[in-house]
């Protein structure tokens, strides 16, 4: 085929199409690119497939942080729309205009991407299932020796989609003495599945640092960035985040997977008690809701389920997140953007203006977040939020000490909960030990178990519990998933007159452990040991005994 940059007359037709392209593009308001000649970096082609960008006629040819650069044919195109609508929930698109040789010719850049060749198939084997952790381990072996001979870019896809496959929710690059060391945070436990020497951990560290937005060049301070990968038919976002160490940077990925969606907070564990506190809270007219525990709680699953319960056609939702996790049908969601000054402060003043009803915020981490909602509380609005405490009447401690005066939350907290996870017992092989033997071992449950009984008549008293074992099908660790525990402090007229007169913390637990169905983080894990989905030992590692 002759080349219209050598042939006179195809370079003549070629600058008319052009020409033509550009004056379309000042018709219809849009920015005009010549594609054919722009300088394309395959790894933007990673965003959108190579079958996508054919059927939409929409090629991707830049990106900047969370701005992706897009050159399409036609915009009134419905694959180009639907590709549109898809885009928009991970990026800020801008949108050129280019003409269709110019798109035919940009498309070849797919045919010569490495990328292309060494990513998808380990995506394919990506399915909704994950794997048993053994299998994984298994993987990671043969892949340790494969890793110093591989591309970066091809060793870390390689590394993201068997941890996604695993079902992790984190992966660690941990420096030692001796390499780097790749973990995997599989049902709230850490795993070491391979070492990598520092040489190649750095070509991989460095790697992530480029396609999460980071300096590369930076490595003796904190940074923080995003990726977005394809895995399988879906979209999974990493949240990355490095500090600098003696020897290399210590890098963790947080994986944000869709698959998991949205659960009722049946499927999320809560105890039935626990669910009509949650109800009860959600249904009030105005107020807020939060939500606490530590990192890897679940916080932000269970405020998206709050969410799904408030989510109907006459009222109005809007979300401030960092970053957004799912993406949910009706609901407004806004992600907070430091770099553009766009953080919660700004943007929660910015949402009240939406005339919203309920406003989820994804934490309260500073005085002036939580000042505008409570403000927004006290004027009519349901505010959902998290915070990080390890109880659930330690959530006023942390808001007085923030800053917040007892007045303003004394009339504004509805209903705290505190939860964290346990791992569920694994149903094939777990053991049992006789009650009364874990009651002598563990002398505090005796004192759970009466505190229990007072509070939950119905709770069944079995003669014997489960303990862990181990088999193939958990990867020998004897647990299989995770679960909420939880206490629920729910807000009455008493407590916020406590709350008013500055009462200690202490004292206000008193008050409501003597004079309401109030079950403490603790005792809560018990109601699961007694029900058979998790055991003393898990308990005692999640939950320490504390609250009780």
């Amino acid at each position: 085929m002759p080349n219209p940059a050598i042939d006179p007359i195809l370079k003549i037709n070629r600058e008319f199409q052009e020409r033509a392209t550009r004056e379309r593009a000042q018709k219809l308001g849009f920015e005009y690119v010549d594609i054919a000649d722009f300088p394309i970096n395959l790894d933007v082609l990673r965003i959108v497939s190579q079958d996508e960008a054919r059927r939409a006629e929409l090629f991707p040819f830049e990106r900047v942080a969370k701005t992706l650069r897009v050159a399409i044919v036609d915009p009134e195109r419905a694959a180009t729309k639907a590709l549109f609508d898809s885009l928009k929930k991970r990026y800020d698109l801008e949108i050129y205009l280019c003409s269709k040789p110019g798109f035919e010719r940009a498309m070849k850049n797919y045919e010569v991407s490495v990328l292309q060749k060494k990513t998808v198939s380990a995506r394919e084997t990506v399915t909704d299932t994950p794997e048993k952790l053994d299998v994984n381990l298994q993987h990671f072996s043969s892949l340790e020796s494969k890793l110093p001979d591989m591309p970066a870019k091809a060793a870390l896809a390689e590394i993201e989609m068997e941890s996604i496959g695993a079902g992790a929710s984190d992966i660690h690059f941990q420096p030692t003495e001796n390499g780097v060391t790749l973990r995997l945070r599989v049902d709230g436990v850490l795993h070491n599945v391979l070492t990598l020497s520092d040489e190649v951990a750095e070509k991989i560290i460095t790697r992530i640092k480029y396609e999460s937005g980071m300096r590369s060049n930076i490595s003796d301070a904190p940074q923080d960035g995003h990726i977005t990968v394809r895995a399988g038919d879906r979209f999974v976002d990493l949240r990355v985040s490095t500090i600098p160490t003696a020897t290399l940077e210590s890098v963790v990925l947080r994986i944000l997977d869709s698959r998991r969606g949205i659960r009722t907070f049946s499927e999320l564990g809560f105890a039935p008690h626990i669910q009509r506190k949650i109800l009860k809270s959600l249904h009030q007219q105005n107020g807020i809701i939060l939500v606490t525990g530590p990192t890897g709680s679940g916080k932000t699953t269970t405020l998206y389920s709050m969410l799904a319960e408030l989510n109907t056609p006459e009222r109005k939702l809007v979300t401030l997140e960092d970053p957004i996790e799912y993406h949910l049908p009706g609901v407004s969601q806004s992600q907070v953007n430091d770099a553009r000054e766009y953080n919660f402060e700004t943007g929660f003043k910015s949402l009240l203006r939406h005339d919203p009803d309920v406003i989820l915020v994804g934490e309260i981490r500073t005085i002036a977040t939580a000042r505008l909602a409570f403000e927004a509380a006290l004027t009519g609005h349901t505010v959902l939020s998290s915070l990080h405490t390890n109880s659930a009447i330690g959530a006023i401690s942390r808001l007085r000490n923030m800053g917040m005066e007892n007045y303003n939350i004394a009339p504004t907290v509805n209903a705290v909960f505190a939860q964290k996870l346990v791992r569920r017992v694994c149903p094939i092989c777990h053991k049992t030990e006789p009650l009364f033997a874990a009651r002598q071992r563990v002398p505090i449950l005796a004192e759970s178990l009466d505190r229990i009984a007072s509070i939950l008549p119905d709770q069944a008293l079995p003669e014997t519990i489960s303990v862990a074992a181990g088999c193939d099908q958990c990867s020998g660790t004897g647990y299989q998933g995770l679960t909420a525990v939880c206490e629920a402090l729910f807000v009455t007229d008493e407590v916020r007159e406590m709350i008013l007169r500055g009462d200690s913390p202490l004292k206000i637990r008193e008050y409501v452990r003597a004079n309401s169905d109030f079950l403490s983080l603790w005792e809560d894990g018990v109601t699961k040991i007694l029900d058979g989905v998790t055991t003393v030992d898990e308990l005692q590692r999640v939950a320490g005994e504390e609250g009780k």
